[in-house]
C-alpha cells in the first residue's frame, strides 16, 4: 500500500548513510500521508480526543523534537524557529483540564501554513545533516547520531498514534489515499479456543548491545520461569465482543472497577469506540475505520480499551464458569518464545491499513498455532508499567518513562499494522493510560487447571 520500501527496525551495529536516509524519509512519508489526508485547515485545529492536543500540534511536535534533540548533541548549532521549538515542544497533562485549555488557545493562533514550512526546512536540514555525519563507528546511546534514530523512532510512534486521533475525525474531515486497502473482515466465525502455553524461562529485557534501537524502558535484564497458562487462539473479536455488549456487560456495574466504571458513566459508553450504532446494520452496528465508516469487519479483533478488555473478561467468566484475565508481559513472551519471523510475516509495518480478520494470515502463527501474537492490532496486558532491573532514563529523553511507572499505566504489546521501527519489535515495551484508545484489543488468558 505505502509507495515506499518496507522499512524493518535499523540495524545500528554496521548503520550507514545511505540505510539511514532511506529509514528516517520513511518515517516522513509515512507522516506526511497521514496529515495530507485531512481535508481543508479545519481539522488542525480540532482535538479529536479532549484529553489530546489539537492536531496542528502534533504536525509540528515531530519536526521540532528533531531539532532541539539534536541542539543537545552539537550535530545542530542552532534553533531553525525558537517560538515552534518552544510551542511544540511539550504536549499537555490530561490530568490538568487548565493546562490544556492554555495550550489550545496558544494553537489556535499557529499558522497552518507556517507549521508546513517548518516542516518542510526541518526535513531538508536533517536529510543534510545524514550526508554530512560520521558512520565509523556503531551508534551506540552514547553516540551523538542516537539523537538522530530518538527522534526517527518518536516519529514512527506519533504517525501510529496521531492516526488514532485522526480516526476520530468526522469522515466528511478527512479523505483517504487512493491506494489504501482495508481488508478484508468477515466470513465464517472461527472457535477461539484457550490453547494451553506449557511452563518454561523467560528473559525480559532488550540487551545493551542490541543492534537495534531501544529507549530507555526497553532494556534491562530479568530471567524468569513462568508457570503454565492458557489463552486464546485468536485476538477478540467484534463479533465475540457483540455478545458482551448484547447481554448489557456495559451495564452491569460488576464488570468494572470504580475507576472504570466512572469513565464509562461519564459520558455514558454503550460499545466501543470505533463502533457506529446503526439499527439498519447487521448486529447493529458498522465500523470506523481511519477514514471510512464501513460495514462491521466482525471477524477483526475488537478494538478497546484497557477497561473493556477486563470488562468483558469478568463477563466472560460469569457466563462460563471460567476464571480467565488479560495477559502478563511474562506470559506473552513465553507464547511468542522461540519465535523468530521477520516483520514482514506480521501485519505490522503499514503494509495495510487495517488489521485483518484473525486467523488469516498463515506467516503471523506460531508453532504451537496461535495466531497474531505480534501484528494486526496491540494486545492489553495486565501489568502496569515497571522498569527493570538495570533501568537507566535517558540522559536526552529523561521523562520518557519515569513519569509512569504509577501503577495506572498499563502494558501493550505486539504492534498493531500501523507500527513501524523498533515499536515493531518482540522487546518493544509499551504503554497506554486505562482509559485511552490505541489500535488495541487483547485475547484471554487463563491460569492452567491442575493436573
Amino acid at each position: 500500500m505505502i509507495q515506499t520500501t518496507l522499512a524493518p527496525p535499523l540495524r545500528l551495529d554496521r548503520c550507514d548513510p545511505h540505510a539511514l536516509l532511506a529509514y528516517y524519509q520513511r518515517a516522513w512519508a509515512l507522516e506526511d500521508r497521514l496529515w495530507q489526508s485531512l481535508v481543508g485547515d479545519e481539522p488542525f485545529y480540532l482535538n479529536p480526543d479532549p484529553l489530546r492536543n489539537l492536531l496542528i500540534f502534533y504536525l509540528g511536535h515531530t519536526a521540532v523534537f528533531y531539532i532541539n534533540k539534536l541542539q543537545r548533541v552539537g550535530l545542530l548549532q542552532q534553533a531553525l524557529q525558537p517560538a515552534y521549538e518552544e510551542l511544540f515542544a511539550v504536549g499537555v497533562d490530561p490530568e490538568k483540564p487548565e493546562d490544556i485549555a492554555g495550550k489550545v488557545a496558544q494553537l489556535r493562533r499557529a499558522p497552518l501554513q507556517g507549521v508546513w514550512g517548518y516542516r518542510q526546512t526541518v526535513y531538508h536540514s536533517i536529510t543534510d545533516l545524514i550526508y554530512q555525519s560520521d558512520f565509523t563507528a556503531p551508534v551506540t546511546p552514547g553516540h551523538p547520531l542516537w539523537a538522530l534514530i530518538m527522534a526517527i523512532e518518536h516519529q514512527y510512534i506519533h504517525i501510529e498514534t496521531s492516526s488514532v486521533l485522526i480516526r476520530q475525525l468526522p469522515v466528511a474531515m478527512v479523505r483517504r489515499p487512493a491506494d489504501w486497502v482495508y481488508l478484508p473482515g468477515n466470513g465464517e466465525a472461527r472457535p477461539n479456543p484457550l490453547v494451553g502455553v506449557p511452563a518454561g524461562p523467560v528473559r525480559l529485557g532488550k540487551p545493551q548491545d542490541a543492534p537495534s534501537y531501544g529507549w530507555d524502558i526497553d532494556y534491562g535484564d530479568l530471567p524468569l520461569q513462568v508457570a503454565p497458562f492458557r489463552i486464546s487462539q485468536y485476538q477478540i473479536t467484534n463479533a465475540e465482543f457483540l455478545a458482551f455488549v448484547q447481554a448489557g456487560g456495559y451495564q452491569t456495574p460488576t464488570y468494572w472497577c470504580a475507576a472504570a466504571w466512572g469513565w464509562k458513566t461519564q459520558p455514558a459508553v454503550t460499545h466501543p469506540k470505533f463502533w457506529l450504532a446503526d439499527p439498519l446494520a447487521p448486529g447493529g452496528y458498522r465500523y470506523r475505520a481511519l477514514f471510512d465508516e464501513i460495514p462491521m469487519p466482525w471477524q477483526y479483533p475488537v478494538e478497546v480499551n484497557y477497561h473493556e478488555a477486563v470488562a468483558y473478561c469478568r463477563w466472560y467468566n460469569d457466563a462460563t464458569g471460567d476464571c480467565t484475565r488479560l495477559m502478563g508481559e511474562t506470559e506473552w513472551q513465553r507464547a511468542l518464545w522461540g519465535e523468530s519471523q521477520p516483520v514482514t510475516d506480521y501485519n505490522l509495518d503499514s503494509q495495510v491499513g487495517s488489521p485483518h480478520a484473525v486467523g488469516s494470515r498463515p506467516t503471523a502463527q506460531t508453532a504451537m498455532g496461535l495466531y497474531d501474537l505480534r501484528g494486526n492490532i496491540w494486545e492489553w496486558l495486565r501489568d502496569p508499567l515497571t522498569p527493570l532491573p538495570g533501568y537507566r532514563p535517558h540522559p536526552l529523553y529523561e521523562d520518557y518513562s519515569a513519569g509512569y511507572f504509577d501503577q495506572h499505566h498499563r502494558m501493550m504489546a505486539g504492534g498493531s499494522w500501523i507500527t513501524s521501527g523498533a515499536g515493531a519489535l518482540p522487546d518493544y515495551r509499551n504503554w497506554f493510560r486505562p482509559n485511552f484508545y490505541q489500535h488495541a484489543g487483547f485475547r484471554l488468558a487463563a491460569d492452567s487447571p491442575p493436573p
